[in-house]
């Protein structure tokens, strides 16, 4: 039995072609799952507030002799 360090972990797996179900499904998920987050939240992120939490956060930095 392979010890648990020895094991072949779907989630480090770095072999783009390989053949086992666990790698191919999580690496199929993670990057559509980015993809579409990025798409969706990135954007959304800096039209609700980037520019002004960033301003505030700056204001906060001088104030605190930052």
């Amino acid at each position: 039995m392979a010890r648990r360090d020895e094991e072949h972990r779907y989630s480090e797996c770095g072999d783009e072609d390989c053949p086992r179900f666990p790698c191919r499904v999580y690496k199929e998920g993670y990057v559509r799952g980015y993809q579409e987050g990025a798409a969706a939240g990135y954007q959304q992120g800096l039209a609700d507030g980037f520019a002004e939490g960033y301003a505030a956060g700056l204001a906060a930095g001088a104030r605190a002799g930052l």
